[in-house]
């Protein structure tokens, strides 16, 4: 089995990438002098275009954990992960229909100001602090992803590659703001699309075309769309894709300060909208790419899986070792397609640490500072919030390579933060009867029950108490391994199989799958929230109808039909 490393070429095409990206960040940071001002900087001072937001989006959805992860996810289990693409199209729908007219009506620099408009300055902090901690542990995932695959086809080491990555994406963003983020990742969404679609085609016409991938799906027991098993504790399931995933995936969208602050940076309502919809699509695309890819490898590796075979040492590692099997003598392209992969990292972690930097200076430093001050230091502490998180989130790595594949990793921590986010929101959005209380107790319980539901599942897994069987795979056309060699290793392959089942007396709340995570820990909030608000609240009334869902309005007594702007800059204070 030939091995391929990069040289000159791939080297030259991965450098020239990152130099773009900070050679944008440089421009709009040093040479538009308008960066200094709050507005400019978080919002792009509304001058913003459809389309590259919408390629924004698109960028920063995706992420180095799709085009990682996806393919892994695929080869490994099988193609039921596919329904993902039907959830991803529930995702925009809701995202367009309930909250979106929402956020976009109130225009709210960080997004958490609807939380101390609605409920308090508490809940507020509350929501705020779970969107920080989702960000600062899921920005070193992102990061490891691609360090892990660079070292794959480099060897460079991963202590290496990730500091030089976060250096680039600080550098820029720190810089150049939301316009330096939606115009490098514009950049990156186009080398990504370029890379992945070149990477599947090259690799379509390896394996002999898309019947012969088919027939090895269909041999290798990958074929499995419709996996109707009830029980929450399977690792995968039409329900954990439909109705889990989503909650995660909406959590990851409708309510994510940077989504929303791209909404809200174009001039129109009618461009946010169309802004989801083309975001839509484009991860749809992007989505049935990378399972496609994952399919490909699966009729590649058919008879010789790289893992068993000892050729690479984490599920994580295939595509990384696919993509050089199949493009390794085309000079440029799997330099190309790593920096891909690189440049999705860049674009998830640039738009988080640019949401981090909105939420931590609007919810915990402007409370506490005169307006004079902030007026003349805003831009300045922006910057410094971006670097300081960024250097955190950098050294995080060093905890997060101890963990499980990427895809798991950012599901579960994901979705234990962000689905009560989530439940937040959509408790002051879709019930008119919540209030500062149910808010209040439903986010705490979900937040302090999730952690230890997580902490356990992580715990009882790292102890090997927990083993989700994978799809078969087969050595016994590895050309690289003697028939002793693999004998032994089908025989200790086999014994391995049979102790992999989740151990009987491991508590049952660990056992649940990561994919429920956020529905988990959303409905928490609303059924712990709803009960406490309807017995605090008997002299509650009914907010303005701009902040609830219009598909509330027309059965909502009459109310002020706007939040005027006054009583939004005096509930800050």
């Amino acid at each position: 089995m030939q091995h391929y490393m990069f040289d000159w070429a791939e080297y030259s095409v991965f450098i020239m990438m990152l130099t773009l990206s900070a050679l944008i960040g440089l421009y709009f940071g040093c040479f538009r002098s308008e960066q200094n001002s709050e507005f400019v900087y978080l919002l792009g001072g509304k001058s913003m275009t459809t389309i590259p937001i919408a390629v924004s989006l698109v960028s920063s959805y995706i992420s180095a954990i799709t085009l990682l992860g996806v393919p892994t996810e695929i080869y490994t289990n099988g193609t039921q992960f596919f329904l993902a693409n039907v959830t991803n199209i529930i995702v925009g729908i809701v995202t367009a229909v309930i909250y979106l007219p929402v956020f976009y009506k109130l225009q709210l620099v960080s997004l958490y100001e609807y939380s101390l408009v609605l409920f308090s300055h508490s809940v507020r902090l509350i929501a705020s602090f779970m969107n920080t901690v989702s960000l600062i542990t899921f920005i070193p995932i992102v990061i490891y992803g691609p360090a892990l695959a660079f070292n794959q086809v480099s060897g460079v080491p991963v202590h290496v590659i990730s500091p030089i990555i976060c250096l680039v994406c600080i550098f820029y963003t720190t810089l150049g703001g939301l316009k330096a983020v939606v115009w490098t990742d514009t950049l990156q969404g186009a080398l990504m699309l370029m890379a992945t679609a070149a990477i599947a085609l090259i690799g379509l016409h390896k394996v002999g075309g898309l019947n012969n991938v088919i027939q090895a799906a269909k041999e290798g027991n990958r074929i499995e769309f419709f996996n109707f098993d009830p029980d929450p504790t399977a690792r995968l399931s039409f329900w954990s894709l439909i109705f889990g995933l989503s909650f995660t995936w909406t959590a990851q969208l409708a309510v994510n300060p940077g989504v929303v602050q791209r909404f809200i940076a174009l001039p129109t309502y009618r461009q946010a909208q169309w802004s989801i919809i083309l975001m839509t699509i484009g991860v749809d695309v992007f989505a049935m790419l990378t399972m496609t890819i994952g399919m490909i490898m699966y009729a590649e590796y058919q008879t010789c899986d790289p893992l068993k075979a000892k050729v690479i040492n984490r599920a994580d590692q295939i595509l990384p070792h696919f993509v050089l099997d199949v493009a390794g003598k085309i000079k440029g392209l799997p330099g190309l397609f790593f920096a891909g992969i690189v440049s999705a990292a860049l674009s998830t972690m640039s738009t988080s640490l640019n949401t981090l930097a909105a939420t931590i200076f609007k919810d915990f430093i402007v409370p506490y500072m005169q307006q004079k001050t902030i007026e003349d230091s805003a831009s300045m502490i922006l910057k410094l919030i971006v670097i300081v998180t960024g250097i955190i989130c950098t050294l995080f790595i060093l905890v997060i390579e101890n963990l499980g594949h990427i895809l798991e990793m950012a599901s579960s921590f994901g979705g234990m933060t962000t689905g009560a986010s989530l439940g937040i929101f959509t408790l002051g959005i879709l019930f008119p009867r919540a209030n500062n209380w149910g808010a209040l107790g439903g986010g705490l319980v979900s937040m302090l029950l999730m952690s230890w539901i997580f902490i356990g599942n992580q715990v009882v897994t790292a102890l090997g108490l927990i083993n989700y069987p994978a799809k078969p795979t087969r050595i016994d056309g590895c050309t690289n391994l003697t028939a002793f060699e693999i004998h032994n290793i089908t025989s200790m392959n086999a014994a391995a199989a049979l102790n992999s089942t989740t151990n009987g007396d491991v508590f049952y709340l660990y056992k649940i799958s990561v994919f429920h995570y956020g529905l988990i820990s959303c409905l928490l909030v609303i059924l712990v929230g709803m009960p406490i608000s309807l017995l605090t609240g008997k002299n509650h009334q009914i907010p303005h109808h701009d902040l609830l869902s219009p598909l509330l309005h027309k059965w909502l007594p009459a109310t002020q039909t706007e939040v005027s702007t006054s009583e939004v800059s005096l509930r800050r204070m």
